[in-house]
């Protein structure tokens, strides 16, 4: 406008001058003095006369200006090519351009609570936060809305300005470039030597060629280029879309490759790993192979799809024990040694509250360093219920052993990047008695018999694990029987290899093959007593009775199920608690069990099946893991809410599966 608002201020130099000047006269010449005050007071009521003249001329010109930018201002936003409304502090609508009508089917919708029809859309939240946006999204259209908050200064009313830009075509853009990005698959025929094996001479060829033609016609019918690069190996380039028509398919390749006839009674198993994160073609290749070494970690006949850290499991809901590689366990057994000899010390731990398979392992490793001539320490928190008994025998029959279990805190202080650390019945990073341990050396040895979890241990330099073995016992004793050709085994510590045999299996009646036996053999030439290894799962009479009142109370789920709850937090509550849920299978028509106590204030479910029903998978939804017959989990929670959460995972797993009662008439 080229005017602004004058103030007194800027005559302030002006009249001390003409003051100082005043003074001056005044001084030599009173009557011209009298007079040049007089003239000075006179200017001074002048300028202010001005001033106020102006200021009123130039909020006279404000208020016009501002009414013109107002009228400009309503008519460029009545007028903006994209949707706009007023709303008040309630979310009701005040005002609203054409456009945004169009989307009402331009009916007059003032009054109308903009938070009924955009549903992302929280009055409350919007006026909170002041300024934002939410997408509001229908089967006609997609939008960003903006919003911000306006107060009007004249009469205090709070408004919400929103508008709308449209963000269908990007949408629909993200989208496709989602659907078309490419991903890496990696197949495995889990057990095509058996397969090839099983049938005769004159069949192999058409056996394997069968096998080849159904995987290589399945994919290449969906879009998907794939190869096969060696025996029973296959890799595939895919994107999104085809993903999605295999999941809604539910990845019949599996059946379709058990249907060939010519295969005998082993059927081929896949075992397939996804790779959908990586910034290239060569990270998505690396994703989808270590989702395929987590599927075969976990026993395979499964499929793993692997984005970044996230991990998402299809299958692995058969039981069905596999031959364990021998050649296998004889080359762990030697890659072991090296290790060990090549460490400055050894530490090995399993997992938090150790139970009798983790600690009877731990003794076995300490026994092969004994053997080796190399110092290996247990690190061992504190001594549970679970442990208590073996703990007891080894203080007074090998104080030596005793002598070498630490807390986590000096093993920290001991341990450098030239010690190896063993972690066995374990392979979560987090589960470990001492997490850090394992970033001080990268000589990280595994040796377990639990599927691989989200939480896997990054870059062991040697891993054993076997899903299918009865225990991480049995693992143990099977490397301390290839490594040595004559030894002498403690018959304490051969007693607790086979006590964490016989804790695991259940008195060798879950989870148990020939190699168990096998090894448990091999445990008694060594003086293992049977009736002595009897003696370490004894109870107090108060366990029992505990015991008695979770079984009485227990509930049938679904006819099938039984959830039993011990809610008091007690030493013993996670040993009653695997106990009851053991007891609990002996009931007529139950497939499987879940009992939930309290343990360190969280909620501890074990859970127990015969088989038909993977508790592992049930509980892995809530977080947990183990075997497919015996699992356990830990949720931070009310006990109330912890059985919600259980019977939703149970009623999840039995939809997927499509398992109901039937199944077991």
């Amino acid at each position: 406008m080229g005017k602004k608002l004058i103030k007194l201020s800027d005559f302030y130099v002006l009249f001390l001058f003409m003051v100082l000047i005043s003074a001056f006269v005044l001084y030599f010449q009173f009557i011209f003095g009298i007079v040049s005050f007089i003239l000075t007071f006179i200017s001074f009521i002048l300028v202010l006369y001005y001033i106020k003249n102006k200021n009123i001329e130039y909020e006279e010109d404000i208020r016009k200006y501002k009414d013109s930018l107002d009228n400009i201002a309503s008519e460029v936003v009545y007028k903006m090519p994209f949707p706009v409304a007023v709303l008040n502090n309630k979310g009701r609508v005040k005002w609203y351009s054409p456009e945004f009508s169009e989307l009402f089917s331009g009916s007059d919708i003032v009054g109308i609570d903009i938070n009924s029809e955009i549903s992302s859309f929280n009055i409350t939240e919007v006026l909170k936060k002041g300024y934002g946006k939410v997408n509001w999204e229908t089967k006609k259209f997609n939008y960003l809305v903006y919003y911000n908050v306006v107060k009007d200064e004249d009469n205090g009313d709070v408004n919400v300005i929103i508008y709308l830009i449209d963000n269908l075509a990007y949408s629909k853009l993200k989208k496709q470039y989602e659907e078309e990005t490419l991903n890496s698959i990696v197949i495995y025929i889990d057990n095509y030597e058996d397969v090839r094996n099983n049938v005769k001479e004159d069949f192999k060829a058409i056996l394997i060629a069968e096998m080849d033609k159904i995987i290589i016609n399945y994919f290449s019918s969906l879009g998907a280029i794939i190869r096969k690069y060696d025996s029973g190996k296959y890799i595939v380039i895919s994107n999104d879309i085809i993903l999605q028509k295999i999941k809604h398919d539910k990845f019949s390749i599996i059946e379709k490759l058990k249907a060939i006839e010519i295969s005998g009674n082993i059927k081929p198993t896949l075992s397939i790993g996804v790779g959908l994160g990586g910034k290239n073609p060569f990270e998505k290749y690396k994703e989808a192979q270590t989702a395929l070494d987590m599927a075969l970690g976990r026993g395979g006949a499964q499929i793993v799809f692997k984005n970044g850290e996230d991990l998402d499991f299809y299958g692995g809901k058969n039981n069905k024990g596999v031959e364990r590689n021998k050649v296998k366990a004889r080359v762990i057994s030697q890659a072991l040694e090296n290790i060990i000899r090549e460490s400055s010390e050894v530490f090995v731990m399993g997992h938090k509250n150790p139970d009798m398979d983790c600690f009877g392992a731990a003794l076995g490793v300490m026994a092969i360093c004994k053997e080796l001539k190399k110092d290996c320490y247990m690190v061992l928190e504190d001594v549970p219920v679970t442990i208590r008994n073996i703990y007891d025998r080894v203080r007074v029959g090998e104080p030596d052993y005793v002598d070498m279990m630490i807390p986590p805190e000096k093993a920290y202080d001991i341990c450098r990047d030239t010690s190896s650390v063993i972690l066995v019945d374990n392979s979560r990073t987090l589960s470990t008695e001492a997490p850090y341990l394992l970033d001080v050396t990268s000589k990280i040895v595994v040796i377990d018999h639990h599927r691989i979890g989200k939480d896997f241990v990054e870059n062991p330099m040697l891993t054993y694990l076997e899903p299918y073995a009865s225990s991480a016992c049995e693992l143990v004793t099977e490397i301390i029987y290839y490594m040595f050709e004559k030894i002498d085994l403690d018959k304490l510590i051969a007693e607790s290899l086979l006590a964490g045999i016989v804790v695991d299996t259940k008195n060798f009646y879950y989870q148990t093959g020939v190699r168990t036996f096998e090894m448990a053999s091999y445990l008694k030439r060594f003086g293992a007593d049977s009736i002595a290894v009897k003696q370490l799962f004894k109870d107090n009479f108060n366990t029992i009775k505990l015991k008695s009142n979770v079984l009485s109370n227990a509930i049938s789920y679904r006819n099938y199920i039984c959830i039993g709850v011990f809610p008091e937090e007690i030493e013993e509550s996670m040993l009653i608690a695997a106990q009851a849920a053991d007891e609990l299978l002996g009931v007529l028509d139950i497939e499987c069990s879940f009992v939930l106590t309290i343990v360190s204030g969280q909620i501890h479910i074990s859970g127990r099946s015969l088989g038909k029903i993977s508790v592992q998978l049930i509980l892995e939804k809530l977080g947990g893991g183990g075997h497919y017959t015996s699992a356990g989990a830990r949720l931070d929670c009310s006990m109330e809410e912890a059985i919600e959460k259980l019977k939703k995972a149970i009623d999840e797993y039995l939809l997927e599966e499509g398992i109901d009662e039937s199944n077991f008439n």
